[in-house]
């Protein structure tokens, strides 16, 4: 797969143009159904391309594991559309926690998987652009520019510009749920202090395991379950994982050797790289 690089008219400024942190601009982001499991006080923030229906299975596991088993599900291949905890365990926001559960967030764990930005922007645009071309089934998907990576980029950041003015949002679009900066999402506005922040990379992901099971040990969740979480997560990859692909090695050289595209990227996921201590990429 080769993907199109054009050049623009418009020559990028050099500066560190960042998309601020909104509380307005997390409205309408998927995903409206943070994922509880009450028994232990665990509630998680699923974020689009950082593991996110592999944290949902998990949050569902623990709230019901006996009916999970018996149904057959894993961890790494339970569909987010037909996941057997749907809206089970799921609401429309923490407030509604905050009544059901009597929430407090000095007591309960809050769990955000967070990724490094430039692997997390390379995953999403080789998987759903370049691999899966999910465009050729809806033309509004990889902002219309099907695997125009210039062209996307620029789209993609012209429209999270616009979000950030916006006084009404409609659902976030299908771009906006795979692709908008880490912390607009979780309510972390108000949240970041409180939550556990779990870093994933592709090329740690023993680490990530071992910090995602401290965390759980913390709540007490039992040897048995850890045991069952750890195996799983070591014994298979997920369905979406972009890991080794020609397609993510293109991305990421198209960016890493591209003043402009690199330029973009700061500029939508800078406060991505310095509140979750990602360092920048550096040009090839």
């Amino acid at each position: 797969m080769v993907i199109r690089i054009y050049s623009t008219a418009e020559k990028a400024s050099r500066s560190l143009e960042a998309i601020r942190v909104s509380g307005q601009a997390q409205r309408g982001l998927w995903p409206a159904l943070p994922p509880v499991a009450d028994k232990y006080r665990l509630i998680g923030c699923a974020i689009a391309k950082n593991l996110s229906t592999v944290l949902t299975a998990i949050l569902c596991f623990l709230f019901d594991t006996d009916g999970f088993l018996m149904n057959n599900r894993n961890l790494t291949g339970d569909l987010y559309q037909i996941r057997f905890c749907l809206k089970r365990n799921e609401y429309d926001n923490i407030p509604i926690i905050y009544n059901n559960y009597n929430f407090d967030p000095n007591i309960w764990g809050m769990i955000a998987i967070v990724r490094d930005p430039l692997e997390r922007f390379v995953s999403g645009f080789s998987d759903k652009c370049l691999r899966k071309q999910s465009w050729r089934n809806f033309t509004n998907h990889c902002q219309g520019c099907e695997t125009n990576l210039t062209c996307f980029m620029e789209r993609l950041y012209a429209r999270m510009m616009r979000w950030t003015t916006k006084d009404e949002f409609e659902r976030g679009s299908f771009d906006d749920n795979h692709f908008f900066p880490q912390n607009w999402r979780c309510d972390f506005r108000s949240y970041l202090n409180h939550y556990h922040i779990i870093k994933y990379a592709s090329s740690k992901q023993s680490e990530f395991r071992e910090d995602l099971i401290a965390i759980l040990r913390k709540y007490n969740v039992s040897e048995t379950s850890t045991r069952y979480i750890r195996t799983s997560l070591s014994s298979s990859r997920t369905r979406h994982t972009t890991k080794g692909t020609l397609e993510q090695q293109e991305t990421r050289q198209a960016i890493l050797t591209n003043h402009y595209h690199m330029d973009l990227l700061i500029k939508m996921f800078y406060y991505d790289f310095v509140l979750f201590g990602f360092p920048f990429p550096q040009l090839n």
